[in-house]
């Protein structure tokens, strides 16, 4: 573990990125749901019919392990594709009944903890932390890729 004195910001995310997860990972299970599936199904709730590949793109995941979570989702019946009627080559995702009452109950859950972890902070404070942290998110967005941007 790095050493809180000489780098207190890595130090901090790393334990409340260990904690958030563990947290996550206790409520998601009540419903029978692991931890890297809510994006999927909120981003099929917002968005119905949309390509494996878009997933890959708006969640940040790789395309092996978003077709990995989408098998096992399929398998699980909250997800089916749809072929395109003009090019049987692509399909699309969406959602099965199973699948929005699903997700509908991973919104409730992640709004939840959401709240009970920001309970200490005031409005001004949370906007704060979300404002910081998506500078950080995006300056670690172009360190990574450097040639977009």
């Amino acid at each position: 573990m790095l050493d809180s004195i000489e780098t207190p910001l890595l130090n901090i995310f790393f334990k409340t990125s260990r904690k958030v997860f563990k947290l996550l990972f206790s409520e998601l299970e009540k419903i029978k749901l692991h931890p890297g599936q809510p994006p999927i199904l909120l981003l099929l709730l917002k968005e119905e019919n949309i390509t494996q590949i878009d997933i890959a793109n708006k969640v940040c995941v790789k395309a092996s392990t978003i077709a990995v979570m989408l098998k096992k989702m399929e398998k699980n019946g909250l997800i089916e594709k749809k072929i395109d009627k003009n090019d049987k080559r692509v399909y699309y995702i969406c959602l099965t009944k199973k699948g929005k009452d699903l997700a509908e109950q991973t919104k409730q859950i992640l709004n939840k903890v959401e709240d009970e972890i920001t309970s200490g902070l005031n409005e001004y404070e949370k906007n704060s932390l979300v404002e910081g942290l998506k500078k950080i998110l995006f300056k670690i967005d172009k360190i990574q890729n450097p040639d977009k941007g």
